[in-house]
């Protein structure tokens, strides 16, 4: 009926809003039909409704949505959501970190895309995070994974002249900076954050306006730290408690609990970094910035140039809101409170668990439950039942022994002294005699390959040379792997020594000797398998 009454009235060239002169008109005009009360009630409703849902979307209080895919491409999630998601971040690491880390080169600095694809080579060689499940040869996959990284825009390439370069752009460094730094959660030092609240705090009253934004900002991880670590110590005790043997528990207690939550945030918070000691000066210096009109209002005039845009109401908002932000840590004892609670409460829940594990090994508990119900079906004065009671059973030499105090044996004094310098030097020899004798992939991998060539496919045992120490472990190693060749194929997955070289072959030859300066062998040789 409503939208028949609008469609009249715009047909007679009348609004079609509706008007308040229609409603308290007691004569209505005879164009506009009878309209119920209900229908008029239902309908000033949701005009209001829509009026106010204008009104918040116009809002400047509303933040707006962070724009992620402004910045970073959809496609960049796709090698993370794969189901080699875990294998493509592990060798994204390995070469950004290769390529692009610490030492090597900056964010946006061009390498020729073969430099890539053979440090990718080089990486699959030394650790392969598919191992076996690919048989394509190592430079065809290479090429495959850097295809993939560009596609999804993790690495840039562009041509320059007649060669492809591949660089790696700083946005996208920062956006693995970020990840990395998610996946490794590290202890957070709150003494030096709010130190570092209060200075930021102290420069703002001395003129530094923009310090304002970052102490806010920090105050809010303050307290938001507080309450994780409140839940992670939650979270932590319920994954615990559904680990049925002790041995498992107390591991996991141990080395999850107290190294990583307990020793690493909760006693560097509750002691050198406690979040009270500069509390009160915070809170004084953020009300007298409030209550001064002439600084608050330059605090303002500070938000309405570099964060509202000229938006005089924006500005006051973003004030007010930091401003709550910092006067938050009035209420920081409260959450201390509950994190102390929720770290005796898991203290408690521990040690009750590993007593009772400890009182009823094996299956004790079930075979006195087991007991109890069979005594219940046994009649009165049968033999299996225990006698009555007399002084033997109730006599003071069968309770147990008072516990004896042992006293506690003084610790001598350690002398503690610098070491010389021919101690210095004898720990880097065994270091570097160690390292030396140390055979990884790589180092086998590159001995093999400097014997071979870049022509050979080929080659055994006598044309081997020993120049080192390193030498002669991975030409030992080599001896060792020919001796493994022979095991049945079945095998040969599991063995770890032929897994040490992929894509090779090392087999004894019959009827031949090997002899050197350090080995008398039978000989061998090292063939290279054709790509399949």
């Amino acid at each position: 009926m409503l939208g028949a009454w609008r469609n009249t009235n715009a047909s007679q060239g009348s609004s079609p809003s509706i008007s308040s002169r229609c409603w308290t008109c007691s004569n209505p005009p005879d164009h506009s039909p009878t309209v119920s009360t209900p229908e008029i009630e239902l309908y000033m409703m949701r005009q209001e409704a829509s009026a106010e849902s204008a009104v918040r979307s116009s809002t400047p209080f509303e933040d707006d949505i962070p724009p992620l895919f402004n910045r970073l491409s959809p496609e960049l999630f796709g090698p993370l959501a794969a189901p080699n998601s875990r294998r493509y971040w592990n060798l994204l690491c390995r070469l950004i970190d290769e390529m692009w880390g610490d030492g090597g080169r900056s964010p946006g600095e061009e390498t020729p895309k073969p430099v890539v694809v053979r440090k990718i080579e080089t990486l699959l060689a030394a650790d392969d995070p598919w191992e076996e499940a690919l048989e394509t040869p190592v430079a065809n996959r290479a090429h495959e994974i850097v295809r993939t990284l560009v596609e999804s825009g993790w690495l840039s390439q562009r041509r320059r002249g007649v060669a492809e370069m591949i660089t790696l752009r700083p946005i996208i460094a920062q956006f693995h900076s970020v990840l990395c730094e998610f996946a490794r959660h590290e202890p957070e030092f709150l003494g030096s954050k709010v130190r570092s609240i209060h200075f930021n705090l102290r420069a703002v009253a001395e003129g530094e306006l923009g310090q304002y934004v970052e102490a806010a900002k920090q105050a809010k991880q303050c307290m938001a730290h507080i309450a994780n670590t409140g839940c992670r110590v939650q979270d932590l005790m319920d994954a615990l408690m559904k680990r049925t043997s002790a041995r498992e528990f107390v591991r996991g207690f141990f080395e999850e609990y107290v190294e990583k939550v307990f020793i690493a945030d909760y006693s560097e918070l509750r002691t050198r970094d406690h979040p009270l000691q500069h509390r009160s000066q915070i809170i004084a210096t953020t009300l007298q910035l409030q209550h001064d009109v002439s600084r608050r209002e330059a605090l303002v005039g500070w938000y309405q140039e570099k964060k509202a845009g000229g938006d005089r109401i924006r500005a006051e908002f973003l004030y007010e809101r930091d401003t709550r932000l910092l006067l938050r840590l009035k209420d920081v004892d409260e959450q201390l409170q509950r994190l102390d609670e929720e770290i005796r409460d898991a203290n408690q829940r521990a040690i009750a668990f590993i007593e009772y594990k400890m009182r009823a090994p094996k299956r004790l508990d079930k075979l006195l439950a087991r007991a109890l119900q069979a005594t219940d079906r046994l009649e009165e004065g049968h033999a299996a039942l225990p006698a009555a009671s007399g002084f033997r059973h109730a006599g003071r030499e069968l309770l147990a022994k008072p516990r004896m105090t042992t006293k506690p044996i003084a610790a001598t004094a350690v002398d503690k002294r610098p070491p010389t310098l021919q101690e210095l030097a004898m720990e880097l020899l065994r270091k570097r005699m160690a390292d030396n004798r140390l055979v990884d992939k790589v180092k086998l991998a590159n001995y093999v390959v400097r014997h071979l060539g870049t022509t050979r496919t080929a080659i055994n045992s006598d044309e081997l040379t020993i120049d080192s120490i390193n030498d002669l472990c991975c030409y030992q190693r080599l001896l060792l792997i020919a001796a493994h060749g022979a095991c049945p194929p079945s095998q040969r997955r599991s063995d770890p020594q032929l897994q040490m070289l992929r894509g090779v072959r090392i087999g004894f030859l019959p009827d031949a000797m090997t002899r050197n300066a350090y080995f008398e062998h039978p000989r061998f040789h090292i063939l290279l398998e054709p790509s399949r």
